[in-house]
């Protein structure tokens, strides 16, 4: 008796310290802190939260698939109650809600026993449950849902780019700055701007030209079939301003310049400099101020190239040395460069036989022996205008007569692209419905209620010497449609085949004003004319740069896009 009220004694004990003692956690459960990480999609910052486990981050799916709703990686988030496993759908907008309240800066996680199916199959991915829901590792995901995962440690942000495999890869090296993209505001502006973004290739690689930075120029080279980074270099800026890049076929060459406001004619205002294919500098050639009577070179316009044998065409810009009416003009620079002695061989000055005035863009190609320049000229010409070199002289053929007042800055039209075939010089452009337009001005265009703008081939025959003999192939019907198409690029696959590519934005009215939505890219064949080979293509998560010429490499259409966590390489087949 007395054995069984020590051993019922004992067992009371035993109950009471086991439940005064601290409650153990179930096997395999971790502490885990609220990850500090900021989120971007395709660098759009996006209201997600998550935690970080292990060093990686982890989000709940319902709150991803809310976030990437509308994107080139969307997908349904389901449960299947009979099979116990998460079910998810590629393809499919989500629309069910996400988590809105912050989640605990720290909470128990517990590996979670639930079954990842996407489109219906079986797919390996670290879960853990968190409160009753499943947060997965993002890295995991990105492979089979298409995107892509990268962190900026300096601002410690996340940044998911999706399509990634749909032809879109994030590239090792660049990035680090906002999307240089295609918009609206890209598409309508007066004037353009200096190119920066470059790419080319050959001999089983790719090269990247970047001069988005302050100081220096990045030259990084890619495998051809793999893409992996196999090769960096950075070439200082020879003068304070970077003016532009050209490839040539046995040398590189880039253009710096530096401004005169003083118009000093013994300043050093351009500088063309020479490389070999591996960026070792060669030789280089200068230009004062007194030769080109310029105080701003590289002014209101983008400098481009073109090359033939040992001869070199750089057709840029300029801010003018003041004229008699106290004012200093933009026009176009043209210089014709030796390139085995390095000399420039034309006549500068204020005048050149070739002069536009104000020439907001700038196109070079050449024509058999002798070069071709197109131009978007607001007063002297009031056109797109083309200038045809041979025998000394040049032949100036109005492609497109913009309407107003000389000089009036704003012209309802945009340069984007120029190509020689065959027959006939091609030049694409978007532009307004110029009989909307009641008048022109230097900041807007009146009579508009939208800047809604088509996409145009003009096509005119070398033998071509007025703008009755221009041809327009219209590639869209925008106008009156509420959509507006960017500036477009063309790009030559063959003597008599091109791609044009654009960006179509569509004017969403909202009450009295309107959202403008990205449509993305669309692009269409066309023959030596201009004519369309086909439909037009829709490529509804892509994105164009508003700098970066697209090249055709290796059987495709390529063009990068800097991003803050990458560079965003684009591939298209024509």
């Amino acid at each position: 008796m007395k054995t069984m009220k020590r051993l019922a004694g004992c067992l009371l004990a035993l109950c009471l310290l086991l439940a005064l003692a601290p409650r153990a956690q179930a096997a395999g459960t971790v502490r885990v802190s609220r990850s500090t990480s900021e989120v971007y999609v395709n660098d759009q910052k996006v209201q997600i939260a998550g935690y970080n486990i292990g060093g990686n981050n982890y989000y709940r799916l319902r709150d991803l698939a809310a976030a990437l709703a509308g994107t080139a990686s969307h997908f349904d988030v389901g449960w299947n109650r009979r099979s116990k496993r998460v079910e998810l759908t590629r393809g499919t907008d989500y629309t069910g809600g996400a988590e809105t309240a912050r989640p605990a800066a720290s909470a128990d996680a517990l590996p979670s026993p639930a079954e990842l199916v996407i489109d219906g199959r079986r797919t390996d991915a670290a879960a853990y449950n968190i409160g009753g829901s499943n947060y997965y590792r993002l890295r995991d995901l990105g492979e089979a849902l298409s995107f892509a995962v990268t962190w900026v440690q300096a601002s410690d942000s996340v940044c998911v780019y999706t399509g990634v495999g749909d032809g879109l890869r994030l590239l090792e090296g660049g990035g680090g700055a906002a999307m240089r993209t295609m918009n609206r505001g890209k598409s309508t502006q007066r004037w353009s701007e200096t190119c920066v973004s470059y790419l080319y290739g050959g001999g089983g690689t790719y090269t990247v030209v970047d001069a988005s930075g302050a100081k220096t120029v990045t030259a990084d080279t890619y495998d051809g079939g793999t893409w992996a980074l196999t090769g960096s270099r950075q070439i200082p800026m020879e003068l304070d301003l970077f003016g532009g890049f050209f490839a040539g076929e046995q040398y590189n060459y880039m253009v710096f310049g530096s401004n005169n406001v003083e118009e000093n004619d013994r300043r050093e205002v351009l500088r063309v400099v020479k490389y070999d294919k591996d960026f070792n500098r060669l030789a280089s050639v200068s230009v004062t101020g007194g030769e080109c009577g310029a105080t701003k070179p590289f002014d209101a316009g983008t400098t481009r190239m073109c090359e033939r044998g040992g001869e070199l065409v750089i057709h840029s810009s300029r801010e003018q040395y003041a004229s008699a009416d106290g004012i200093h003009h933009e026009s176009q620079l043209t210089l014709v460069v030796d390139t085995e002695r390095m000399a420039v061989k034309n006549q500068l000055g204020q005048f050149q036989g070739n002069h536009v005035s104000h020439s907001f863009n700038q196109f070079a190609q050449y024509d058999g022996e002798n070069h071709v320049l197109v131009d978007h000229g607001d007063g002297y010409p009031r056109s797109i205008v083309l200038n045809r070199y041979a025998g000394g002289t040049y032949t100036a053929v109005d492609l497109f007569e913009i309407p107003g007042a000389v000089g009036a800055n704003c012209t309802g039209v945009t340069l984007g692209g120029f190509e020689v075939s065959g027959g006939n010089y091609l030049v694409a452009i978007n532009t307004v419905d110029h009989s909307k337009v009641r008048s022109y001005d230097s900041y807007e265009l009146q009579g508009l209620e939208l800047d809604e703008r088509d996409v145009v081939l003009l096509a005119s025959g070398k033998g071509n010497t007025s703008a009755a003999g221009v041809s327009r192939i219209a590639l869209t019907g925008y106008i009156g449609q509420g959509k507006l198409g960017s500036t477009p690029y063309l790009v030559k696959l063959g003597q008599d085949r091109f791609l044009v590519l654009w960006e179509e934005f569509d004017y969403g009215q909202s009450g009295s004003s309107y959202n403008v939505a990205d449509n993305g890219v669309r692009c269409v064949q066309v023959d030596g004319g201009g004519r369309p080979l086909g439909e037009v293509r829709a490529l509804p998560f892509a994105r164009l740069s508003y700098d970066c010429q697209p090249v055709y490499l290796d059987g495709a259409v390529s063009w990068y896009v800097n991003a803050m966590g990458g560079r965003l390489l684009y591939s298209v087949s024509p």
